[in-house]
């Protein structure tokens, strides 16, 4: 809940900036950027002796991006983006007997997205697509000698995100996202601060 409420109030402080841009026009074209925030990433995991383990952390979040934009109407852009950003934080967890770490690696992404330019310099978007991330698992259990396990294994599932974007110039945007991707057993939230250079 604290991350929607996070997300809706950069929205709300984006609504007060001065327009530079002309409706959808200023979100078209060729874009670059990088995106900083906080990750929480997510697993549930089955250790050797039927152990059950389910737990989360948190991070930091480092995203770079490339994409381009379509003005279909005055208000309406469609396009499409293709991001590399780091694994974000581990996940590990153990009992007694039994212990699991759960690594991240680097994740890339591709997505399309569909935005309505609510004023000349704001433009409220959501985001659909696919994300990839190779994660590291180890799992043990001193009770079972002989049964631990590691695996090296890339992932991949949907990709979900809604955010806001505000024109600080002809040529430098801000912007604010929230997303949600899963890999395997693996779902990560991100909620993304970033600067928007266009071509």
């Amino acid at each position: 809940m604290k991350i929607f409420t996070y997300t809706l109030a950069a929205l709300v402080s984006a609504a007060t900036l001065p327009a530079f841009a002309q409706n959808a026009d200023g979100f078209s074209g060729f874009s670059a950027g990088t995106e900083i925030g906080i990750q929480k990433n997510k697993i549930e995991v089955t250790a050797p002796g039927a152990v059950n383990f389910k737990d989360s952390s948190r991070g930091y979040a480092l995203r770079g991006f490339a994409g381009y934009d379509f003005a279909i109407s005055d208000s309406l852009i469609l396009g499409g983006e293709a991001g590399l950003s780091l694994g974000g934080p581990s996940v590990k967890k153990s009992s007694d007997t039994a212990r699991f770490r759960a690594d991240p690696g680097v994740m890339f992404d591709i997505s399309a997205r569909a935005g309505l330019a609510v004023s000349e310099s704001v433009l409220l978007y959501g985001r659909a697509g696919y994300s990839n991330s190779k994660i590291d698992i180890s799992a043990s259990n001193t009770a079972v000698p002989g049964t631990a396990t590691d695996r090296d294994k890339r992932k991949g599932g949907l990709l979900l995100g809604a955010g806001g974007e505000w024109a600080m110039s002809d040529a430098l945007n801000l912007r604010a996202e929230y997303r949600r991707a899963k890999h395997g057993d693996l779902k990560s939230d991100q909620l993304m601060l970033g600067g928007v250079i266009r071509f």
